[in-house]
């Protein structure tokens, strides 16, 4: 494996991000990989480490960028009294990246791949954890001739009543989602699950949403107190086999 970290310019700077492929010259189908609202932390670019693995180029940005260049917050502790500051500052940090700003870091990402002698010519693919999973949304139906394939974990605020909502893009995606949700999730309600499924299936997505028995928000990072290896293992199994079969 090789990695490195590179700065993409966007229009609002330089966007700090973590990239990751195979030990060789490539090219490889590139995949953008979104990370949760707790920042990126080690554990995350072993993942993308790991996805890089099976024949990608994988580019995990600080989506953050415009506000810190590095944000290493403690999932485990959020529910701390004395961690309640920190929490606060991860809460801002997530209601400011719209999904506007998003699209826009999106679309330098894929300037970034069409540039790069790394990246294969062809689809690319999406995944985003918690935060993550709406960034993934968004690009998917931004981009929806670039982008073919969208993995979308434990996902928050794919389905809202707000006029940005992810969702509302639905109609233009021509590609694949992957959506698996927690069954215990404090963060994503059940219900919000429901209502965005009805909108694809009307929408005339192409989709599948695993609901993921005994499960709570984050159980597919190891280091997390609600890990779940059993579920995790699930995930990288339809996660893996949908960027194979779109992406090549």
């Amino acid at each position: 494996m090789t990695d490195f970290e590179t700065d993409i310019a966007t229009p609002d700077g330089a966007m700090n991000t973590f990239v990751a492929h195979p030990g060789s010259d490539g090219p490889f189908p590139a995949i953008f990989m979104y990370m949760p609202s707790s920042g990126i932390r080690d554990e995350l670019r072993d993942m993308a480490r790991r996805l890089a693995a099976h024949g990608y180029l994988v580019l995990l940005p600080n989506v953050y960028y415009r506000m810190v260049r590095i944000v290493d917050i403690d999932a485990n502790r959020l529910f701390d009294d004395d961690y309640e500051p920190v929490k606060l500052f991860m809460n801002a940090l997530n209601n400011g990246y719209t999904n506007a700003l998003s699209v826009t870091d999106t679309a330098a990402m894929i300037d970034y791949v069409d540039a790069s002698h790394l990246a294969r010519k062809g689809p690319l693919g999406v995944v985003g954890y918690c935060m993550g999973g709406r960034l993934a949304l968004a690009a998917i139906g931004a981009f929806p001739d670039r982008i073919d394939a969208m993995v979308s974990m434990y996902g928050g605020k794919l389905h809202t009543d707000q006029p940005d909502s992810p969702h509302l893009m639905a109609d233009q995606v021509k590609g694949e989602l992957y959506l698996g949700v927690a069954e215990n999730d404090a963060y994503v309600p059940m219900d919000m699950n429901k209502r965005l499924c009805t909108h694809l299936d009307d929408a005339g997505v192409t989709f599948k949403m695993n609901v993921y028995p005994d499960t709570e928000h984050g159980f597919c990072f190891p280091k997390r107190y609600c890990y779940a290896p059993e579920a995790d293992a699930q995930h990288w199994e339809k996660m893996t086999e949908l960027f194979a079969r779109r992406l090549g």
